[in-house]
């Protein structure tokens, strides 16, 4: 009974006591604390299968083994809305963080390192894929929710075109707005339009859809744009 008991305390994660927090200052948990946590809450069917060979996708907290989506893109994109949306341990500004964090270009990940700790989460083995905050409660995220997969088992001209739509979506990052297009324009098309209204030319202008940048000779739908969604915009300088 007693050596039930001490195993049930082991596969506990770590809580740090929160009158010993100082909210302006990360408290750092022993890694190794996590380990028989870690291990004993892996879900085999969390992750999508990785590729055998040594090949990795993503850089920085985000580079990890490559996988294969045995979905398509817009079943994908689905499933990634799903995870997000129904997260309800730990606390829902952290996930909101997190999901911020994966949708950045890889541009971006220099400054992730320093995001995270100011913010009060510790990666686990140097990847964005487990953190822990303060309080010892983990976020845990799948490989296809942080990168593109290295391939997809249904291609893209696999899927059925649907019906022409207008959709209104966001663009954040260097500018923000709102455009409206088809859902039948290229990239390319919508970066002419962008180009017009900042007075750049369509090179000096790149667009990423959860961390993947948008081609031009692809059509909007390829990505599964809809509407309300984000779209990040950069726009580079001139000079």
């Amino acid at each position: 009974m007693g050596c039930t008991e001490n195993i049930k305390e082991k596969n506990e994660p770590p809580v740090i006591p929160r009158e010993l927090i100082n909210p302006d200052q990360v408290l750092p948990i022993p890694r190794s604390q996590f380990v028989p946590f870690l291990q004993s809450n892996q879900d085999p069917n969390f992750n999508f299968p990785e590729v055998e060979d040594d090949i990795f996708v993503g850089n920085g907290l985000k580079k990890m083994k490559g996988y294969i989506s045995p979905i398509s893109k817009e079943d994908l994109d689905k499933k990634r809305i799903a995870f997000w949306g129904t997260r309800t341990e730990g606390n829902e500004q952290t996930w909101e963080f997190l999901k911020q964090l994966c949708e950045m270009s890889d541009e971006e990940n220099d400054s992730m390192n320093a995001m995270l700790e100011a913010y009060g989460l510790v990666p686990y083995n140097n990847c964005i894929n487990i953190t822990y905050d303060t309080s010892g409660a983990l976020y845990e995220i799948p490989n296809y929710c942080i990168n593109e997969p290295y391939k997809y088992e249904i291609k893209e001209n696999e899927k059925e075109k649907p019906n022409e739509e207008k959709v209104k979506f966001h663009l954040k990052g260097t500018h923000k707005t709102k455009i409206t297009c088809s859902n039948y324009e290229t990239v390319e098309k919508v970066k002419q339009k962008l180009g017009k209204k900042y007075n750049v030319g369509i090179d000096k202008i790149r667009l990423f859809f959860y961390g993947r940048e948008m081609k031009n000779d692809l059509e909007l739908w390829n990505y599964n744009i809809c509407q309300d969604c984000v779209v990040i915009l950069m726009i580079t300088n001139n000079n």
